[in-house]
């Protein structure tokens, strides 16, 4: 038996980095980067408008309310091929690119506009007398003095509501470093660069396997009185998918050698494989020996730790093997504490196992034992301090839903027996 130290020492010391490989950006999510990625253009790649408004230049409405003349419209995807002068604005919209001669953007809520019309004195008239011609459809705004008046409401500052050329990101810049772990705002950005596929590090693919002739699947008719339905397989599918980890169940096998090796082959083709199960001292916990008859390097069994002692681990050529103990709430101790580093390690993710310091607020006492004891806590912060409340209900590595409301284990040296209100101690944050 070795301690938890050198046990997750062990783990990390066998486990290589996996492959690294093309992804495209919808596979991409959950693998972690294995090269640096830098912008080759800059974003946005031109002054643009960030609101549906007019383009102007903002000494012409320093006196606003004030009337400009619309000399075109920009829509989205579209430009503007002339310079907008002295008096002249342009109908613009969110997203489109800033005309050469203007500066700023007018909200179109700050802003009264004409329909296209010219206006001409009657003939022969002068004066107040007018009519009112409307253009012919081959004319824009543009091409007569005095139509399409907009009434800018009020003023507006130099750059308001535009967005700079490269102010979000610059050209040549390292937008995501190598071990950046990709969620969907990184895939986001990756598209934005124009991204189709990254380099990263391949994830494993894993296999589970439960053991036991007790073990009925969820939704099944429990046959015997001493039958109970099988927690581990669904646990350990639902764990290893919160980490996108591809993997396949391989059902139940029986406490039977032939069946056990049957499945377990399946399973020891893929990088990892997790046994429930099977790994104790009983007469019919067989897995040890399966395993190193399918050529299995043990590298430990039993860790001193309390829940998790019989938890196993072996090699077969670069795949690992972990066989965990049958009661949950070892393997979830188990899981989180030596396979969830191994996997990170894999994919080349930064360890993210860590172990801080909270302030427990009950008297707590144990029967001091040999190995590390891990027991479930409610964390809450508070007062800028992590406080800790030991779940009261825990009844020991079989009751699973002690952890409903848990958040993290308390570490406690075997060799403790009492813990006063208020010291501090060790824990592990889910």
């Amino acid at each position: 038996m070795i301690e938890f130290e050198r046990a997750l020492e062990e783990v990390l010391r066998r486990t290589r980095r996996l492959d690294i490989e093309s992804l495209s950006l919808k596979e991409a999510i959950g693998s972690v980067l294995a090269e640096d990625v830098k912008s080759k253009f800059d974003i946005p790649s031109f002054h643009k408008s960030a609101m549906d408004g007019y383009a102007v230049c903002a000494k012409d409405i320093e006196s606003a309310p004030v009337d400009l003349k619309c000399v075109g419209e920009i829509p989205a995807g579209r430009f503007y091929p002339g310079k907008v002068k002295k008096g002249e604005c342009v109908k613009i919209m969110t997203g489109s690119p800033l005309p050469e001669g203007a500066d700023s953007v007018v909200m179109i809520e700050f802003t009264e506009s004409s329909p296209p019309s010219f206006i001409l004195p009657r003939k022969g008239g002068g004066g107040e007398e007018s009519e009112v011609l409307p253009l012919d459809g081959s004319e824009t705004p543009g091409d007569r003095w005095g139509c399409n008046l907009v009434r800018i409401l009020h003023r507006v500052s130099k750059g308001e509501n535009v967005c700079l050329k490269g102010e979000d990101i610059k050209k040549g810049k390292i937008v995501l470093k190598k071990g950046t772990v990709i969620r969907a705002p990184e895939v986001a950005v990756l598209a934005i660069l124009g991204r189709a596929k990254i380099r990263g590090y391949r994830r494993p693919k894993a296999s589970i396997l439960c053991t036991g002739d007790e073990l009925i699947e969820p939704g099944h008719r429990l046959l015997k009185f001493s039958h109970i339905y099988n927690s581990n397989g669904p646990m350990l599918r639902s764990l290893l998918s919160s980490m996108n980890i591809e993997n396949q169940y391989l059902g139940i096998a029986k406490d039977k050698e032939e069946d056990l090796r049957e499945k377990m082959k399946k399973g020891l083709k893929d990088d990892l494989l997790i046994l429930s199960g099977g790994v104790s001292m009983g007469d019919y916990d067989l897995v040890p020996k399966v395993l190193r008859s399918c050529g299995v390097k043990i590298i430990f069994h039993k860790v001193s730790i309390k829940p998790g002692k019989p938890i196993l681990f072996g090699l077969r050529g670069r795949n690992l093997i972990f066989g965990v103990p049958g009661n949950p709430v070892s393997t979830y101790l188990t899981f989180l504490i030596l396979i969830k580093p191994a996997i990170e390690k894999m994919i080349g993710k930064k360890i993210s196992l860590e172990i801080v310091k909270g302030i427990i607020k009950t008297d707590f006492r144990q029967k001091p034992g040999k190995r590390k004891h891990f027991l479930p806590v409610d964390v809450k912060m508070k007062h800028n301090e992590r406080q800790i409340f030991p779940v009261k209900t825990y009844h020991g590595s079989a009751d699973i839903a002690s952890l409903l409301p848990a958040n993290g284990f308390m570490v406690v040296d075997a060799d403790v027996s009492f813990l006063k209100k208020n010291s501090k101690v060790d824990i592990i944050l889910w």
